[in-house]
């Protein structure tokens, strides 16, 4: 089994995979550029919130997700840090685990991942929390795909504090 350590998130780090928006940078009110980025056939805006009631002592994971059709943008409505897990894929499309990383998301931090970046599900660090969700949806299904990975990862969360 692969071990990964989760680093600080930074926008630098993560721009490969999306935007990283500092809540804590801006007076008045600023636009989330990346927050509904869609091709034609998601026309539907959504917002789900998320409540998460318990987190697990040790992450080990065993399945990514990937939106075809739009970005997904993750925004901590109780000031509750994350954790956040991309990586690419190989020439096949499916994950590359050795190109798995994985950062902790502050408080203050908006995550958008682009379309068609493979990460894990939302993962607060603590319980209880609550999220708000933005992408664009088909209508019509398929715009959540899971992938298996080849191997099961665990996630070393205790280093990043």
């Amino acid at each position: 089994m692969n071990r990964v350590i989760a680093n600080p998130l930074t926008k630098e780090d993560f721009a490969p995979f999306g935007e990283v928006f500092d809540t804590s940078q801006f007076n008045g009110s600023a636009f989330v550029q990346e927050t509904f980025i869609a091709t034609d056939d998601a026309k539907r805006p959504v917002l789900q919130m998320v409540r998460v009631e318990n987190v697990a002592q040790e992450l080990t994971i065993r399945q990514l997700e990937t939106h075809p059709f739009s970005s997904q943008t993750f925004l901590a409505l109780d000031q509750c840090a994350s954790l956040v897990i991309v990586c690419k894929p190989d020439t096949s499309g499916r994950p590359d685990v050795a190109t798995l990383k994985a950062f902790v998301a502050a408080p203050n931090q908006v995550v958008t991942y682009r379309r068609n970046v493979l990460h894990h599900k939302l993962t607060p660090l603590k319980a209880p929390a609550t999220f708000a969700m933005t992408m664009c949806q088909t209508g019509v299904g398929a715009d959540t795909i899971m992938h298996d990975l080849p191997q099961a990862v665990t996630i070393d969360i205790e280093s990043a504090s």
